[in-house]
């Protein structure tokens, strides 16, 4: 069952570590994941709001290091049981647990993660986690379980600043051939969510109508598209 639910595990298309723009305050981070992937790197625990990109970075991660690497986020497997969807994950060389904030509330889930964390570092498998919480915060886990993932390199991913927003939102359009005029930035910054994952749908919408009508984005196109709130 185990092979069976992991095979369905698919990553973003866009989720490469050339799409990820580092910030920052992310450098030390990056340098982590660098060694990682060349094989001297330490498990990670990675922290923030939702949109600031940690799934990005774990897909990006695994999308790497390919056939080494597993995958698995809690989103698409918490529905089923936790020792079958966790029976043999030792035999990859990483695993990457996206959203675990999601084992809240699921004792099943916390203490088959908690084994399941034991049995990877005996193996020397290196193990990834990402939540919108810091280990020490999540009091409604597992104690054993929360010590155990303090003991990794906990790295935080504070939510963008209208700048940093801005700089994404140049960079991925930047990364498909389109040129944002510094007003446009700023009239879709005024009115989109403020998360980089609803960006890149907006962004991806945007190209599209671009490339159909055969124009430039600008705010007369994004008005006519209808694609943002007026409210905020």
């Amino acid at each position: 069952m185990s092979d069976q639910l992991t095979l369905r595990m698919r990553v973003d298309g866009d989720a490469s570590l050339d799409n990820f723009r580092v910030r920052a305050s992310l450098q030390l981070l990056e340098a982590k994941v660098l060694d990682l992937l060349s094989g001297r790197g330490e498990a990670l625990f990675l922290w923030g709001p939702e949109g600031v990109g940690k799934s990005h970075l774990l897909q990006a991660i695994s999308r790497s290091l390919g056939a080494q690497a597993l995958y698995l986020p809690l989103s698409e497997i918490i529905q089923f049981p936790a020792d079958a969807v966790l029976d043999g994950v030792s035999e990859s060389r990483v695993v990457l647990f996206d959203d675990v904030h999601l084992v809240s509330g699921r004792p099943d889930w916390q203490e088959a993660l908690f084994h399941t964390y034991n049995r990877l570092k005996t193996g020397d498998v290196l193990q990834i986690y990402s939540a919108t919480k810091a280990p020490a915060g999540m009091v409604d886990i597992l104690p054993d379980l929360r010590s155990r993932w303090s003991e990794l390199g906990v790295y935080h991913m504070p939510a963008y600043s209208e700048a940093e927003l801005g700089e994404v939102l140049r960079f991925r359009a930047g990364r498909r051939g389109l040129k944002l005029s510094d007003e446009v930035v700023s009239y879709i910054l005024a009115r989109a969510p403020r998360s980089t994952s609803a960006l890149m749908v907006l962004l991806e919408k945007l190209d599209q109508a671009a490339m159909a009508q055969g124009r430039s984005i600008t705010i007369p196109l994004l008005n006519e598209l209808k694609l943002l709130s007026m409210d905020r």
